[in-house]
């Protein structure tokens, strides 16, 4: 399935957060949204997850008009795993990736499946926290803790994997690891959106990248050399280059 925005703009208090957005986001790959603090890039995630509408412009999943479904039908197409993410008390690792097996049946009562316990080890053992299964969430570290919500995100089974990320506090080493994760999930059967600061590391592992100035897109393609030239003589790119804040 591919994404197509088409113009969307979004308006907040009579500020343009997002002004004309349009791009594509393949039906596979990893694509990272760059952009410094206020360019836009959270409220672009959280208005094609179906969290925010639009002010104007619309967007597609392949043919279908999605700016017109309601939040629960763009559910089923969309995990998003936001900044941040909390850390639920009392559970494991385990417990915790089970969890994005749920689906609302209207009955409160809910219990794993076999089949569902299968998805959850073959998700744990592709973000490679197989062996963290029993251990609280809250007694890993902060890598392991988003690798586990990445298994949480893919054990949903949704086709668009969407990331609200920020790798501050993470070594050279787990930063790297977690990218070439992304990158090895997004290969296979994913398409991956990312909202990223690490401007060497989405160089080097994006299969495409959107930069936003402003809540405008300067930029879509792969990180090649029309990216560089960009970023190195553009009067905007000390506005483009990430800092790290969002």
């Amino acid at each position: 399935m591919e994404l197509t925005l088409q113009g969307i703009s979004f308006v907040r208090h009579d500020k343009a957060v997002l002004s004309d957005v349009s791009a594509t986001v393949p039906a596979r790959g990893l694509t990272c949204l760059l952009g410094t603090n206020g360019a836009g890039k959270t409220t672009l995630l959280r208005v094609v997850s179906g969290e925010l509408k639009p002010t104007s412009g619309r967007y597609f999943i392949d043919s279908t008009d999605a700016s017109a479904l309601s939040r629960k039908e763009l559910a089923r197409h969309f995990a998003v795993i936001p900044q941040n993410a909390p850390i639920p008390p009392y559970l494991t690792v385990r417990e915790m990736v089970g969890l994005g097996r749920f689906k609302p049946r209207g009955s409160p009562k809910w219990r794993v499946s076999g089949q569902d316990r299968a998805k959850v080890d073959a998700s744990l053992s592709r973000c490679r926290v197989e062996g963290l299964g029993d251990r609280r969430l809250d007694e890993v570290s902060g890598g392991e803790q988003r690798r586990a919500w990445l298994a949480f995100g893919l054990v949903s089974d949704k086709y668009f994997l969407v990331l609200d990320e920020t790798l501050d506090g993470m070594d050279v080493f787990g930063k790297r690891t977690f990218f070439e994760l992304l990158k090895d999930i997004a290969s296979r059967d994913k398409s991956i959106v990312l909202a990223s600061h690490d401007l060497d590391l989405v160089n080097e592992f994006a299969d495409k990248i959107i930069v936003l100035v402003g809540g405008r897109v300067v930029f879509e393609g792969p990180p090649d050399s029309d990216l560089q030239k960009l970023l190195g003589s553009s009067p905007e790119s000390a506005y483009i280059i990430p800092d790290k804040g969002k």
